[in-house]
């Protein structure tokens, strides 16, 4: 049986009329009538019944009618599946970052209003392109695993710079190359609680009666490796690390109402300015850690990720210029 026999039975079965259903078809009545022929001859019943008042479907035709239409249905859908345009799926992963989180709505405004421009000059155009964002958060292993297992196609991670090397090299391993945007100052978040919140910088020795929360530790955070951020942190030793967690709800929450700070790094002057929450400078720290993002080392990156990585750079450049202004 093939579907042009249920195509034609299915519409005659509607309009009661061979000719009806020829017309809906650009076929021939006769060309209905046969296909309606051999189907009642395979399947070895009568599914009309014939008069001068056109044709009525018999109770194996009304059976049949349901499943038919249900065929037909499911044809259509895998024809749409195949007239719709390849989706585009956006996939980033990130150690937790306001920063980066905050330009991927960006972006995707930016696509949002580029596809409706697109659709304006072509309205006739056929169904535009899908476009699917994924965003996970983790560890900077974490992060590698994601883009090394296709879950990510970019990585946005800082470490502190004397890490880079065995960093670079792990990565190889994996065949996946890290490429650095910038180099930033580290630096503690505060909330309004902390009897440090009205201070611009805070100094190493002052960080030895802080308490802290931190992310998920692994071999390349930065509270892993103090001592290679700058001399003055070694003296302090391992700092008072009273949560460890995932969650940037929780972090948030934990400087908003508790005296608990975030080590991390110096991105935006403001960074939690919605939230009341404070950056403040470590005395004596230069631009140690190194801000970059991984990926697959065979692949090149879509024009989306290269917006994204524009529009942080953008964002990275205005921020040193503001800092040189008011230093």
């Amino acid at each position: 049986m093939e579907i042009r026999h249920i195509e034609c039975f299915k519409y005659a079965a509607e309009y009661g009329s061979t000719r009806r259903a020829a017309e809906c078809l650009y076929t021939s009545q006769s060309s209905v009538s046969k296909n309606i022929a051999m189907m009642e001859e395979e399947l070895g019943v009568r599914l009309f019944e014939r008069s001068n008042r056109g044709l009525t479907l018999t109770p194996h035709g009304r059976e049949l009618y349901e499943h038919a239409s249900n065929v037909l249905r499911g044809l259509a859908l895998f024809k749409a599946v195949r007239a719709e345009p390849e989706p585009l799926f956006v996939r980033v992963a990130c150690y937790p970052s306001k920063m980066i989180s905050h330009y991927l709505c960006v972006l995707y405004n930016e696509m949002r209003e580029s596809e409706a421009k697109e659709l304006a000059r072509n309205p006739e155009k056929a169904m535009p392109r899908k476009t699917s964002y994924v965003f996970l958060e983790g560890s900077i292993s974490e992060v590698a695993d994601y883009v090394e297992k296709g879950m990510a196609d970019i990585g946005m991670v800082y470490f502190a710079g004397a890490q880079a090397k065995a960093f670079r090299h792990i990565l190889g391993h994996k065949e996946l190359v890290y490429e650095e945007i910038s180099t930033h100052e580290p630096c503690i978040y505060v909330g309004p609680r902390n009897p440090l919140y009205e201070r611009e910088s805070v100094s190493f020795e002052e960080l030895e009666n802080c308490r802290f929360i931190q992310s998920t530790r692994d071999y390349f955070s930065i509270d892993h490796h103090l001592d290679s951020i700058s001399l003055g942190m070694a003296r302090v030793g391992a700092f008072h690390n009273v949560v460890t967690t995932n969650s940037d709800n929780l972090l948030i929450e934990m400087l908003l109402y508790t005296d608990i700070c975030n080590f991390g790094i110096k991105l935006l002057k403001e960074a939690y300015r919605i939230h009341a929450i404070r950056s403040l400078r470590i005395e004596g720290c230069g631009k140690c850690l190194s801000l970059g993002y991984i990926r697959r080392r065979k692949e090149q990156l879509g024009r989306e990720y290269l917006r994204l990585l524009e529009l942080l750079r953008t964002q990275l450049v205005s921020e040193d210029e503001e800092e040189e202004q008011t230093g």
